[in-house]
């Protein structure tokens, strides 16, 4: 009932919005009239909201095209559509798009056959502006040579990129990095730093792996008593967090 009500309130918004941007059709909506409707159209299916989304995206308005492209996206009919709109957000420089275009490449999504060459070039798009998953996945098609000759020193540099941007996934593999000198200088405290750090991003085989470490290198009371926290931690939260960390 809540939600029903809620959804109800938001359209009712939604349509005023809209309204008042019919009032003046040169004014640039506003960032939040744009997700709005993309939000409406996406999970509401309003006619309304795509028609503004459409005349917004043919004026130019990056974000539109890029909310118009998802919303498109949700519908296999609407397939080359959304393409066409991903297309002409990311070629503009919109990071979200770059990154769901690089998806639709990788996966093979939106209709269109697996191609890792372009993955390739709108990941490395949105990494280059701070985008960390974009980032993580670079590291994970040089060390694999998907789209790009296989480098465990090309990998290790993407991991860092996107460690330093956030990415607990990636600090973990990057502390892996360092423990065993693969693409890198071996370093135990960097790997023991960048452990902590993906731990600390809560990633389930990073606090599974530090309480080992805890529980092996060290005699004192109190590192002991945090390798128990933290093994229960990891015991409980792995199946929970597991999926989303990839």
């Amino acid at each position: 009932m809540m939600r029903r009500f809620a959804m109800t309130v938001l359209s009712a918004s939604l349509v005023t919005s809209l309204a008042a941007c019919s009032v003046s059709q040169s004014k640039i909506p506003a960032a939040a009239e744009i997700e709005m409707a993309g939000m409406q159209a996406l999970q509401g299916k309003q006619a309304e909201a795509f028609r503004y989304l459409e005349k917004w995206a043919q004026a130019g308005v990056v974000k539109a095209q890029r909310e118009l492209a998802l919303a498109r996206s949700a519908d296999p009919a609407s397939y080359a559509e959304a393409l066409k709109w991903l297309k002409a957000a990311a070629q503009a420089g919109d990071i979200e798009a770059q990154f769901a275009l690089a998806e639709a490449n990788y996966k093979a999504q939106l209709g269109i056959e697996k191609n890792n060459a372009e993955a390739k070039v709108w990941y490395q798009a949105a990494a280059l502006q701070n985008n960390a998953k974009a980032a993580f996945m670079l590291a994970r098609m040089s060390k694999y040579g998907e789209g790009t000759r296989a480098s465990a020193e090309g990998s290790v540099a993407w991991l860092l990129k996107a460690s330093e941007l956030g990415h607990a996934q990636a600090m973990f593999l990057l502390s892996n990095a360092y423990e065993s000198g693969d693409g890198v200088k071996q370093d135990k405290e960097k790997a023991r730093d960048w452990l902590e750090q993906s731990a600390e991003g809560e990633f389930p085989p990073a606090i599974h792996a530090l309480a080992l470490l805890l529980e092996t290198d060290n005699t004192q009371h109190t590192d002991r008593q945090r390798a128990r926290h933290l093994l229960k931690e990891a015991s409980d939260e792995r199946l929970l967090r597991w999926n989303r960390s990839q």
